[in-house]
């Protein structure tokens, strides 16, 4: 896909993404900013945070060179972590996750949602605990509601569907 950086618009939400994305890598949330076209304070604010701890002028301002870093920080990491393609439904059509789970099937669960969270805001990231938590179900709730699921909190075969394909997605167009 093309983007037109000629637009102002859509240079900020390119220079949004790259820094949101940024953000889970560097655990950084100043840098967890929503992708929104407009250059607003959360924006300028992790600007600064990047320019803080790269090393540069701190201004809040957007030039070439700051676009720059931001720009091979982005790259950099984006070829160390290629997403990988993965179906989880879990063959059992009747499974549902339960509350305080423990399973590696949990933990697939979270490292998805934790990639989906460069399209969707959650309020709280899901840990990488294996364990399906408080944290974990408010996560699925969220991606539900968005997905125009029942928000029940729990991982139905559906729910696991939709995660599956909105992850797969995510691997083939980040």
């Amino acid at each position: 896909m093309l983007i037109n950086l000629s637009d102002e618009r859509n240079r900020i939400e390119v220079l949004q993404r790259m820094l949101r994305y940024l953000s889970f890598i560097r655990e950084d949330e100043e840098l967890r900013i929503p992708v929104s076209g407009n250059y607003d304070q959360a924006s300028e604010n992790a600007v600064r945070s990047f320019q803080l701890h790269s090393g540069q002028p701190v201004t809040g301002v957007t030039d070439d060179r700051t676009w720059q870093a931001i720009a091979d920080a982005y790259t950099y990491e984006k070829r160390r972590r290629e997403p990988v393609q993965i179906r989880v439904i879990p063959s059992d059509p009747d499974y549902v996750t339960g509350t305080a789970e423990r399973s590696d099937t949990v933990l697939l669960l979270q490292i998805m949602l934790r990639a989906l969270a460069l399209r969707y805001d959650y309020p709280v990231l899901p840990p990488l605990s294996g364990v399906y938590g408080i944290q974990t179900a408010d996560a699925v709730r969220y991606f539900q509601a968005a997905a125009g699921l029942e928000e029940t909190g729990k991982a139905d075969r559906e729910t696991w569907r939709w995660i599956s394909e909105e992850y797969n997605t995510l691997a083939l167009t980040e």
